[in-house]
């Protein structure tokens, strides 16, 4: 119903928890460990986000990753998509193309979980969560 990728998912919890350590760089090793992923799929993720522009990668013996300033307000929607791509809810449990329109009988419950799910990425923000 609703795909939120691994990525996706890792990606929103790496930038809550940098955000709530402030300006000070942290490792990779640390957010792996606090996130409980691993470095590889971490690193990829990060990588992401700091061509996205929502964090910095600082080299060295004391750097590792840190929020831009101006991210630290970010919404949970905007990370998603950095990582997935623009969201597109789902109206219909088949997946493919359908020959003749859908009437599913699950419309209702997936357009509730649909506006759940937008209000709440779209309303929360990193350093509101």
């Amino acid at each position: 119903m609703i795909e939120l990728s691994e990525a996706a998912a890792i990606a929103i919890h790496a930038m809550v928890f940098l955000s709530r350590n402030g300006t000070t760089p942290q490792p990779l090793k640390q957010i792996a460990a606090v996130t409980d992923v691993s470095d590889n799929h971490l690193s990829k993720v990060l990588q992401k986000l700091v061509k996205a522009g929502f964090i910095e990668s600082v080299k060295g013996p004391k750097g590792g990753y840190v929020i831009r300033e101006e991210m630290r307000s970010a919404t949970l929607m905007s990370i998603y998509e950095a990582i997935d791509g623009e969201w597109k809810p789902r109206h219909c449990l088949f997946s493919g193309p359908r020959r003749t329109p859908c009437c599913c009988a699950m419309r209702p419950m997936l357009d509730s979980i649909n506006k759940t799910f937008y209000d709440y990425m779209t309303g929360h923000t990193i350093d509101r969560v």
